[in-house]
């Protein structure tokens, strides 16, 4: 899991999830491994955005593209599902501060995941590291809980929610959602264009069929499996 647009007014903040396959350990390898090949390239050796790459692993906002091309292709190679929920700010429930907002979204995310998985004993989910987000982290599963036991209307048995927050390095795989979250945002930007002619919307289009949803707090569902843009 993870956020967008934090710090940047003119971006709309989104939280997003991806859910990998049975094989999410061999997704972690070879995504490990791709990280190790594209390091080794000596023609970017310098450029300070490959050196944080190098050093801090695949971020989709700074990567240059030698680094997030190849990113894309491989995302077009594996199985995942992306939950995602978004806003522009103006919906008042969600609190007034950015960190409160950000609150809010995660525990509306967690408990969607905790009412679909709620057949399972467990739901492990790693949040990537930021600043105070250890702090947040603490709230997030029971007010999780407690959102999707009032979502449903009754107290039912619900997995155990284990929220690990990692950086990068330590858990590659949560570039996807990263990756995922830049196009989305760059659709959402673009006005929710359905022109070709809009990288926005080309983009969002190659990455729309692993959406499972993406929910605008103040708009509804803006795009799903059932209900794609195209």
């Amino acid at each position: 899991m993870d956020e967008s647009g934090n710090s940047h007014p003119d971006h709309p903040l989104i939280v997003g999830a991806v859910e990998l396959g049975d094989d999410a350990d061999v997704v972690e390898e070879r995504i490990i491994e791709l990280h190790r090949r594209l390091s080794s390239k000596r023609s970017l050796s310098g450029l300070s955005s490959f050196e944080n790459f190098r050093k801090h692993g695949f971020h989709a906002s700074t990567d240059p593209p030698d680094v997030s091309v190849p990113f894309f292709d491989f995302m077009k190679s594996i199985y995942f599902r992306a939950f995602m929920v978004t806003t522009d700010g103006t919906y008042s429930e969600a609190g007034e501060t950015e960190k409160e907002k950000v609150s809010f979204m995660y525990e509306f995310l967690l408990c969607d995941l905790l009412i679909r998985h709620r057949d399972q004993p467990e739901l492990k989910c790693y949040i990537e590291q930021s600043e105070g987000m250890v702090r947040l982290v603490e709230g997030f599963a029971s007010g999780a809980r407690r959102r999707a036991h009032e979502k449903l209307g009754r107290r039912v048995k619900l997995p155990n929610l284990d929220l690990i927050v990692a950086s990068k390095m330590e858990a590659m795989s949560m570039a996807i959602i990263d990756y995922v979250m830049l196009s989305t945002s760059r659709w959402i930007r673009s006005g929710f264009s359905i022109s070709p002619r809009e990288r926005g919307f080309r983009e969002f289009r190659e990455i729309e069929p692993s959406v499972s949803i993406l929910y605008s707090l103040e708009h509804g569902r803006l795009s799903s499996r059932r209900t794609p843009l195209h």
